[in-house]
């Protein structure tokens, strides 16, 4: 890591600290992947395998948007018709992302 000991202030400024053996910043934590899972075929019915939006646990369990837990064993990563309340919750965080970067919809 260099140090700043080299560096030269400008005049009317206070010189700059010295920086030797810096700990690094750890990276911003990575958001969980989210997985578009439903049941396979023969655990429920045909009704029943919607798509939702999950993520691991550290528990290993997929926990869907709309807060089902669902055993991995059970499910596939598919596309078909969504879960209507993992699109509502995924469209609500969107939006209040948005407006926390000050964009407008």
């Amino acid at each position: 890591m260099p140090a700043f000991h080299d560096c030269h202030s400008e005049p009317g400024t206070a010189p700059l600290p010295e920086v030797i053996d810096a700990v690094p910043v750890p990276p911003p934590p990575e958001e969980p992947a989210v997985l578009n899972v439903r049941y396979r075929a023969g655990i429920v019915g045909e009704r029943a395998r919607v798509v939702h939006a999950a993520t691991w646990t550290p528990r290993d369990v997929l926990i869907t948007l709309c807060g089902m837990p669902l055993d991995p064993s059970l499910v596939e990563e598919s596309t078909g018709m969504p879960c209507m309340r993992c699109i509502r919750i995924a469209a609500r965080r969107a939006r209040e992302d948005d407006e926390q970067r000050g964009l407008e919809g």
